[in-house]
């Protein structure tokens, strides 16, 4: 009997807690207000003038706003297709969602590492050289833990390169980190 159900790996981000939603609910509520502040002066048909300093005003402070009601807001969700080998990004706000698929050939192995930001990101790596960003944590357990959880579902190695110039493959079954 053969298997046609497809092996997929979700990497879901927590939802936003409700202070966050709150944030991001004030700073659109600002966009929003501000945006039709200059929709009600163009139809009055303010002059010229006025309407430049308003545009200016809502283009700095309404961008603002929405970068930063995104920020609060949005959420990334990863899934890999196994099966197909697609690496599917996934970013939502709200109700809404936006997709960006990435083809990859074949997976080689994860890693983890320490940022320019002092966290500790993992990569997965695929056809010899390309990666893709994958989480950021605080901890090396939680990045060790996440990239043991991914390489067993994936069946591929893990490389430690914490520390500069002194990349290590780890063996799955007796690693303990420090």
């Amino acid at each position: 009997m053969e298997n046609n159900k497809k092996q997929e790996v979700s990497i879901l981000e927590k939802k936003r807690s409700w202070f966050e939603l709150a944030l991001a609910a004030v700073f659109y509520g600002v966009f929003i207000y501000l945006l039709g502040i200059l929709i009600y002066v163009l139809y009055l048909g303010a002059s010229f003038v006025l309407f430049i300093k308003l545009l200016t005003s809502v283009v700095s402070v309404g961008g603002f706003c929405l970068g930063y009601g995104l920020l609060f807001s949005a959420t990334k969700d990863i899934i890999i297709n196994v099966t197909d080998s697609i690496i599917i990004t996934r970013y939502v706000v709200g109700p809404f969602s936006y997709d960006v698929n990435s083809k990859v050939t074949e997976f080689e192995y994860v890693s983890f590492f320490v940022d320019k930001w002092g966290e500790y990101a993992t990569n997965l790596w695929y056809v010899k050289n390309r990666h893709y960003k994958m989480c950021s944590f605080e901890t090396k357990q939680m990045a060790y833990q996440f990239c043991l959880d991914l390489s067993n579902k994936l069946d591929i190695d893990i490389l430690d390169a914490t520390e500069k110039g002194n990349f290590k493959w780890i063996e799955k079954d007796n690693f303990k980190i420090n």
